[in-house]
């Protein structure tokens, strides 16, 4: 087994992108999927967001727990196993009912993905190397994009949509192998072993308390769900609004979709900490307020690029959209990491992602769907268009809390190691 931090940083990262490719597979498959189970927007809502972040925000909680106490090598390959074989299961579905009950069961084993993945990396990375490996870990979710949008457009509709299930499965499944052969379990530092509540309703107590009375920590967390809220909906929506607005065929939607959300979006993810890492060795503030900047920027290139009705302008606006609005992701796990002791950034980062679900993945795609087929039903065609326009406002109300949060600390502080 190897002892590398950088080879256990690198499986890790692709864990995370394979956790995104059976996460975002079925959104490139939308359109054939709704057209052979006859699906409204508001049941492929359900089927891309609710069901799927109910039970993962859920779990993620107790998988964190086990996680503080156990091996977490060894919960996150089995974890991905479980994701990995009920993504073969989706394409096995032969109803709405049954491929649910699957993204359900995605849901059981990614909720066990995120928080080991991210006590590993922040055991092994001090604190003022923290940011960047997060964010490269997170620039994982970017590259599972590109393979879900590359791969499962193609496939998808040149040897349909089950089969783009079967192999992102058996893919995820391999890796699960390939993590438990070769990567060994972190060693817990001092500070991981004590000088914490022992018990896990202690120590998700010590954690709701520190999100409850630590103002940075509140406002990070309300700007990084707003945030994913608009990002979700964004990548689940976005395939069948070109194809429904814009004619364009599955292949052609994922292969842009891959190349602007996947590379572009793995470059901003990655930049996002690069620069939070130099950013916070002068001035933590800044880091957060580059992160409120961006969300800013990011909206009138969005709105511009769902009303135009030019498809080679609005292609050209979701670049800058898919290069920025990814950048909130590396501070925001960095700030939270870095304002709890060691042995609670499993909890943490669980709690973390049990409010970005679901909120973020479970109602955004749920809401876009239900504003498409309710409040903008008027609209005929162009009912997607508006609903993902009123999604995008949301990104304005993120980046006032990231804002806040900045405001919140004191000049140059610096992190805790």
């Amino acid at each position: 087994m190897s002892a590398s931090r950088g080879y256990m940083l690198a499986v890790l990262t692709a864990l995370s992108a394979l956790n995104q490719l059976d996460r975002q597979l079925v959104n490139i498959l939308i359109e054939p999927i709704r057209r052979e189970f006859d699906l409204t927007d508001v049941q492929i809502g359900l089927l891309s967001g609710l069901a799927f972040a109910a039970i993962y925000g859920v779990l993620s909680i107790p998988a964190a727990l086990y996680a503080v106490h156990h091996n977490r090598k060894n919960l996150l390959a089995l974890s991905a196993t479980v994701w990995g074989g009920m993504t073969v299961i989706c394409g096995l579905a032969q109803s709405y009912g049954q491929l649910l009950a699957a993204r359900l069961g995605v849901g059981i084993g990614e909720a066990g993905g995120m928080p080991p993945s991210h006590a590993m990396i922040s055991e092994r990375y001090a604190s003022h190397e923290r940011a960047a490996a997060l964010a490269t870990w997170a620039a994982g979710v970017n590259i599972g994009i590109f393979l879900a949008f590359f791969g499962g457009g193609l496939i998808g509709q040149y040897y349909g949509w089950r089969t783009a299930f079967f192999s992102a499965g058996i893919l995820t499944v391999a890796l699960a192998v390939i993590l438990q052969l070769t990567v060994k379990e972190p060693e817990r530092t001092g500070d991981s072993r004590g000088g914490t509540p022992g018990s896990s309703r202690s120590m998700l107590a010590a954690v709701l308390r520190t999100f409850r009375t630590d103002r940075v920590l509140v406002h990070v967390v309300v700007g990084a769900t707003l945030a994913s809220t608009v990002g979700y909906s964004f990548l689940t929506w976005l395939p069948s609004f070109l194809i429904r607005s814009h004619g364009l065929g599955i292949a052609e939607a994922g292969i842009y979709i891959a190349i602007t959300g996947g590379a572009l979006g793995a470059i901003g993810t990655w930049l996002g900490g690069f620069v939070t890492e130099r950013l916070q060795r002068r001035d933590v503030r800044w880091a957060l307020w580059l992160t409120a900047a961006t969300l800013v920027i990011v909206v009138p290139f969005a709105i511009f690029a769902f009303l135009t009705r030019s498809t080679w302008l609005a292609l050209t606006l979701f670049a800058v959209h898919a290069a920025l609005g990814a950048v909130f992701i590396g501070p925001s796990l960095a700030i939270l990491h870095n304002r709890v002791e060691a042995a609670l950034r499993p909890v943490t980062s669980a709690v973390f992602l049990l409010v970005v679900n679901c909120v973020g993945l479970a109602l955004g795609p749920l809401g876009v769907g239900a504003l498409s087929q309710y409040a903008f039903s008027d609209q005929g065609a162009d009912s997607l268009r508006y609903a993902l326009v009123a999604a995008e406002l949301l990104a304005l109300w993120a980046s006032a809390h990231y804002f806040m949060s900045g405001a919140r600390l004191r000049a140059k502080m610096r992190v805790s190691a």
